[in-house]
Parts: structure tokens; C-alpha cells; sequence
């Protein structure tokens, strides 16, 4: 008979394929296809009303573990399979879709011996795993030769059957004599045999930076019920730290050992990263260090650059607590994007390095008026506008750049987003301190355990496994000894070295950096070939992102390393109705497809601020800056950002 192998039911390639059980043990089973993008479940036992297949999509799994049963005398291995898949709500609002949690566990009982079956439960594991960080796998022997393939049959009798590639069929087989699912089975495992753990990098080590302050102040309870219960079931080893005060984090980067850790986290708004960027920048080894992955996880008020990554995913425009998921779910991917900087350079000397914009008039203006409304979370953007909109100023200005040769105004915009609604999640305490680490995790009680637990009509996931994000269901997220079933499998222990603590103050360092090989210095005139505009503005604003908070879509075909600052400005003259009209319209990224003769936007690679004005705000990434001249130029490909899906993979996060 002609066997199909390499192909599932919607044509693409299989790499495994198997029958396994459900835990917990209800008779029903399944049979499972693994391809490059997916994870495909049929129900096999009982027989379904209907051929209804149930798709994994790998970008919504973050992780899979193997396991055993505490009996002794049950020699069945499982493993269970961590997602976060996009789930209609209960309550629909919006978009009616959120990300909530499915962990499926599936018990490997084809063997009387518990080493056969552990040794399929990790083949399966360490392949979903690989899919996952983006490792490749190969499907193909290479080899034409015919296979011999040994197996038992339903009496216990071995049967040899010899398996041949049909000629000019990429992908398909040729099964001479008998054929049963023993041998399929049996064939993959000889067209797979190295997918074993040592294809998997050791777990990720990443330094968690964490501003309690941020927002609306939730960043400590997010975190414990969403960021660590995720990545914890990716099998990332983290030290989480609490920033104390401005400039912490710029401090404690400083002078951290970079061999000691795969990625920097910011789990906060944009302002925290600009200090982690900034002290990586200020270390004599600049080079070096500003290439260590750096991450977001969006808990602050602005979350422009979480925004950014969330949407070169190709994942809706969402806010809060969804955005948040989306990022961790993307930061337990792990791939890596290269991510060019500005190099800010002010009146008094002082340089820095941003990341996201510039901005002076109406944008700085509500960005730090609104300060006062910081308890409001995002919402204070909206009031600080409607306040500085009743008072609206124009400011008198130099605006110089340097154009980017080849490049338009704008293009068109490839796709519309459409916006979904925040949700809501019950506070449950977590006696985090200033610095927590999971060695404790691992080290001393091996395990976490569920509270008061809902029912489910799901497969329960072995209890070995982290507790779901509040998104799902609430539980609580501890440290206590493990009394159940399952118990994690051979999983070594994730360790992470704490970073020692310093409240001095360190002395001040000086900024490193590329070279500003456009930039004349400020007391000197531009070169002829920069364009000059002199004016009244409401607004001057150098973007480097795609959106500047995480609803205001700014730029939507900006890329992380297209190597080009967006230029915009509005000139005086435009009416209250139509800056509105303009912000609205920019929620959608659809503001340039207005008629607006007061806006302009240009592509450059470097630009110039002369305020003539007496009074104004400008500020770098949403951080107030000194009032006074001030210009920057484009860095390519100068940092690293973990995006979770790229197609460049610069490390092995």
C-alpha cells in the first residue's frame, strides 16, 4: 500500500506522529500530528459524531514538559503541552477574543516499560519545544536505501517489514507487505532519531527589571498572576528585581556580569528600558553589552515599543492585561530582531540613546502635563489631551533634517487593525520582595501546587505544571510541597544568580557610542545638504516605531531596523476638529490616508530642533528632557529586541 507520510490533513509536512492517552485516564484517546506550524489532536477514542480535528497553532504554545505517575507500578510516561490560544469570551466586547491558557496532557503507553515510553514522551517534548524557540528540525534521512523496520504485532509476534521512498513522490512512501500504526510509529522514530534534549539550549536566564510604580501601579500583581506563571512553563530561569528609585535600573545594568544572563526584561512602560539602554551604553564595554537581548512587557501607562512588538507579530491591536499575554507569550519564544537606536544629543552636551521618539509641542505636552493623572493608568493620555486641546499652543521653531535618500513620504498601510477592549483580573498575592529569584523554585520545593481549583472539562494538566494566569481561571501562584499524581520528569533544576544589591548611588559615567558621523555639533550650522523649516509648529515629533502609546498606531509601516527616523510635524493653522479628527484616525493608523494640509511626514536619518519659543516641553521616550536645542541621527541594527517572531534570528535566546 501507498502511505502518505509527510503530509497532514491540511498538506502540510508531519515530523511526529502518534496514539496516546489523556490524563487524567478517562478512556479517551488520541491521536497526535506534529507539523512545522501546528500541533494537531483527533479524538480517536470514542469515536466522534464528526471528523473534527482540534489545531494547535505552535505560535500560541510556549512550552511542554515530560512527567511520570508518583506509582511506582504505572510505567506510562506523559507529556503536557502549554498554549495560549485566542478563545471567544464569555462576555463579548470588542473583538469578543482573548488569549486564555490550555495545557492538554497526553499519557505515552505504548510500551510495558516506563524508559520506551519516557524516551517518546521526550522525543515529543523536546520537538514542540524546538518548534517553539524556532530551532530547525530535520524530517529527511537523505538517504534513499530501504529501511527495515522491526515490530510486534497484536499476538506479541515480531514482524520485519522493509519501507521504501517511491520514486519521483517527495514525501511519500512505499509500505511492502503488512502495515499497522506500530509501524508508522516505528518509521518516524527512524526518520527523527535525533530529536533528543541535547537539540535544546539550556533554559534561558533572564533578568527581570520591575517598576512597582509604573502605571496604575499593578506592574507586581501582573507580574506574579501572567509573566512568571508563564514563563516558568517555558523553562526561562529569571531574577526579578524591583526598581527603588529613577536611574535604578540604569545603575544595576551597569555593572552586571553579561555572561550571567540571555536577556534584560523590562517589565514596565517605555521609561524603564530607556534607563536599561542607556546604562548598558555607559559600560566600557558598550559593544558588547547594548547586544544583550532586551525585552518589554508592557505594565506602565504609554507601551508604545510593547505595542510595536505586538503588532510585527501580526496580533491585534489589544490593551492592558491582553497585550500583556501576547508579549509574555512572545518573550518565551525568544527570537530576536536587530533594533536601531537614535543618539540624542542636547544644548549642555549631555548624550543619550533612544529607542522610540522625540517629541515636542501638543505630544510632550499632554505626555508630561498628565503626569498628574498617573493613577488613571492609559486614560490619562486621553483627559491630558482633551485639557491641552482647550488651550491649544503653537510654537515658533527651527525644525533641520537630513532626508533618507530613496524613500517616500508614506506608504500605503498593508492591513487595518482593529481595536479590542481591556479585561479585568482579581488581585491574589504573591510575597514577592525586592529581589526574587525561582532558584527557590526549583532548588527547594521542586514544584508548585494548585489551590481551590475550578473544574474543567479539558484534560487537567498535571499538577506539576505552574498555575494558570488569572485570564483563565484563579489560583494561587506558590512555593509549597507537591502531593498529587505526576510529578515533573527529570527536568533539571532553572537556576539564576541574584544580582547583589547596591542603594549608593553610582558615580556618573560617561555615555559610549557609535559615532555621529551626521551630526555637526549644536553651535554650529547644518551642512547643505539638510532641509530647513522655519515656523510656527503644534506639534514636532521623530518616531522610530510603529506606534507611540498603545493606541496610537503612528507609523504603520515602520519596521525595528528599517534605519530611518519618521519625521512628523503639524503646522499652526489646523483646527481643534481636525487635530482631533487626526488622533482618532491615528488610533486606526488610517491618518495619513486623510487630507490634512497641516501634517507632514518625512523619513530621515537625522534631524535638528531650534525651540524659538521660550517655554515648551520636549521630551526623549516619553521622559522630559532639558528645554533647548536638541537634535539626533539613526544607529542601524545597534541593539537587539526579543520580537518572538522574526525572520532574522540573531541568537539562540
Amino acid at each position: 500500500m501507498s502511505f502518505g507520510l509527510g503530509t497532514c490533513w491540511d498538506g502540510s509536512e508531519t515530523l511526529l506522529h502518534g496514539e496516546f492517552g489523556a490524563y487524567p485516564p478517562k478512556g479517551t484517546r488520541y491521536v497526535l500530528s506534529l507539523t512545522r506550524t501546528a500541533l494537531h489532536i483527533q479524538r480517536l477514542v470514542p469515536k466522534p459524531d464528526t471528523d473534527h480535528r482540534v489545531v494547535v497553532q505552535l505560535i500560541d504554545v510556549i512550552g511542554c514538559h515530560t512527567m511520570r505517575s508518583h506509582t511506582i507500578a504505572n510505567q506510562s510516561a506523559y507529556f503536557c503541552v502549554y498554549a495560549y490560544p485566542l478563545k471567544k469570551k464569555k462576555v463579548t466586547v470588542g473583538l469578543g477574543r482573548t488569549r486564555q491558557r490550555a495545557a492538554k496532557t497526553f499519557q505515552v503507553d505504548s510500551s510495558g516499560c516506563y524508559e520506551d515510553n519516557q524516551q517518546v514522551a521526550e522525543k515529543w517534548a523536546a520537538a514542540i519545544k524546538c518548534l517553539v524557540l524556532g530551532i530547525s528540525l530535520a524530517s529527511e534521512t537523505g538517504d534513499n536505501n530501504p529501511l527495515q523496520c522491526v515490530y510486534r504485532g497484536s499476538k506479541g509476534r515480531l514482524y520485519s517489514e522493509h519501507l521504501a521512498r517511491c520514486p519521483g513522490r517527495t514525501g511519500h512512501l512505499h509500505l511492502k507487505g503488512s502495515s499497522s500504526l506500530q509501524l508508522i510509529h516505528a518509521f518516524l522514530s527512524l526518520l527523527l532519531p535525533e530529536i533528543t534534549r541535547s537539540l535544546l539550549p539550556r533554559p534561558r536566564r533572564l533578568l527581570l527589571l520591575l517598576n512597582p510604580y509604573g502605571g496604575k501601579g499593578n506592574a507586581l500583581q501582573w507580574c506574579q498572576t501572567h509573566i512568571l506563571p508563564m514563563i516558568t512553563e517555558a523553562d526561562v530561569s529569571f531574577n526579578l528585581i524591583q526598581t527603588e528609585r529613577q536611574n535604578h535600573a540604569r545603575e544595576l545594568v551597569q555593572s552586571i556580569s553579561l555572561a550571567e544572563w540571555d536577556g534584560i526584561v523590562a517589565i514596565s512602560g517605555d521609561g524603564l528600558l530607556h534607563e536599561v539602554i542607556n546604562g548598558l551604553m555607559e559600560r566600557l564595554d558598550w559593544e558588547e553589552a547594548i547586544k544583550m537581548p532586551l525585552g518589554i512587557l508592557p505594565c506602565g501607562s504609554g507601551n508604545a515599543l510593547a505595542a510595536s512588538v505586538n503588532f510585527s507579530a501580526g496580533f491585534e491591536q489589544v490593551l492592558g492585561q491582553e497585550l500583556l499575554t501576547n508579549c509574555t507569550l512572545l518573550l518565551c519564544h525568544g527570537a530576536v530582531s536587530p533594533l536601531d537606536l537614535v543618539s540624542i544629543t542636547t544644548a549642555s552636551g549631555s548624550r543619550f540613546f533612544s529607542f522610540l521618539s522625540v517629541a515636542w509641542g501638543f505630544i510632550s505636552d499632554v505626555d508630561i502635563e498628565s503626569e498628574k493623572y498617573r493613577h488613571m493608568g492609559a486614560a490619562r493620555f486621553t483627559l491630558g489631551t482633551v485639557v491641552r486641546l482647550a488651550s491649544l499652543n503653537t510654537y515658533r521653531g527651527r525644525l533641520s533634517y537630513l532626508p533618507a535618500p530613496d524613500c517616500t513620504t508614506h506608504r500605503p498601510i498593508l492591513r487595518s487593525i482593529t481595536m479590542a477592549a481591556n479585561g479585568s483580573l482579581p488581585f491574589q498575592h504573591l510575597p514577592l520582595h525586592r529581589t526574587v529569584s525561582d532558584m527557590g523554585l526549583c532548588e527547594e520545593h521542586r514544584a508548585f501546587c494548585f489551590r481551590d481549583r475550578e473544574p474543567s472539562d479539558e484534560p487537567t494538566p498535571s499538577p506539576s505544571s505552574p498555575p494558570p494566569s488569572s485570564s483563565l481561571r484563579s489560583s494561587s501562584f506558590n512555593f509549597e510541597t507537591l502531593a498529587s499524581d505526576l510529578v515533573a520528569d527529570g527536568r533539571e533544576p532553572l537556576t539564576a544568580k541574584l544580582v547583589t544589591d547596591t542603594s549608593a548611588t553610582s558615580t556618573a559615567r560617561q555615555m559610549h557610542g557609535p559615532t555621529d558621523d551626521f551630526l555637526p555639533p549644536l553651535d554650529q550650522p547644518v551642512p547643505k545638504t539638510w532641509v530647513t523649516v522655519e515656523d510656527d509648529f503644534v506639534l514636532v515629533l521623530g518616531i522610530y516605531q510603529t506606534h507611540l502609546g498603545a493606541d496610537l498606531f503612528t507609523v504603520p509601516y515602520a519596521t525595528f531596523n528599517d534605519g530611518l527616523i519618521h519625521l512628523c510635524y503639524v503646522k499652526a493653522g489646523i483646527s481643534r476638529a481636525a487635530l482631533i479628527r487626526l488622533f482618532m484616525a491615528m488610533e486606526k493608523g488610517t491618518h495619513f490616508e486623510q487630507v490634512c494640509p497641516h501634517l507632514t511626514h518625512l523619513p530621515v536619518r537625522a534631524f535638528r530642533i531650534e525651540p524659538l519659543t521660550d517655554k515648551g516641553i520636549i521630551t526623549v521616550d516619553g521622559e522630559r528632557v532639558e528645554y533647548g536645542p536638541i537634535q539626533g541621527q539613526i544607529h542601524h541594527n545597534i541593539a537587539n529586541l526579543v520580537t518572538g517572531t522574526s525572520r532574522v534570528k540573531v541568537t539562540p535566546f
